[in-house]
């Protein structure tokens, strides 16, 4: 027997879906990716555990300790310790599932989302000024060779060009 999955997904100030949930999700597959490069070098399972609890809010899925602890990738035992902690911090709860009584599922506190949502704003107001910077450089002076000096930047680079001031696509050579 198969039971109801779902739960009310996140919504925003307006009644919309959280904006963060797509930057959430290329969170989720830069680690993994970190992850297959580096092994548990780049591994930290409260980070990968809060990314899981927060995707899955915002698509109104339920997140059950099961699907918590393959999120980590680590042993149960740090999950476990990792779930103590972040309960103990009122950033998450656990709450028994209405229709399997055995189950146990975990989600955000409205101040553990908060504080998540802090932290992605934070990242996207850092990589906004990276982009005005590169945007900046790019349209104050001449270009070396027709090209953008600052092509190393990330942004530049994934998408070969950028919104300038102007309005225009600066396109790198």
């Amino acid at each position: 027997m198969q039971h109801h999955a779902r739960i009310e997904p996140m919504l925003d100030e307006a009644g919309k879906p959280t904006v963060f949930a797509p930057l959430c999700k290329a969170i989720i597959a830069t680690r993994l990716k970190l992850g297959e490069m580096f092994g548990s070098l780049c591994s930290d399972p409260g980070s990968e555990m809060l990314l899981d609890i927060y995707w899955r809010d915002s698509q109104g899925l339920k997140t059950s300790l099961t699907s918590l602890w393959r999120a980590t990738r680590a042993s149960e035992m740090t999950a476990r310790r990792c779930l103590a902690v972040m309960e103990e911090q009122e950033i998450v709860e656990r709450m028994p599932d209405a229709l399997d009584k055995r189950c146990i599922n975990v989600r955000l506190t409205p101040a553990g989302r908060e504080k998540i949502d802090i932290c992605f704003r934070t990242l996207l107001a850092g990589y906004a000024q990276t982009c005005q910077d590169c945007a900046r450089t790019c349209e104050d002076g001449p270009l070396p060779q027709g090209g953008c000096p600052w092509a190393a930047v990330l942004y530049c680079m994934a998408t070969g060009g950028f919104p300038g001031a102007s309005g225009g696509l600066h396109t790198v050579e």
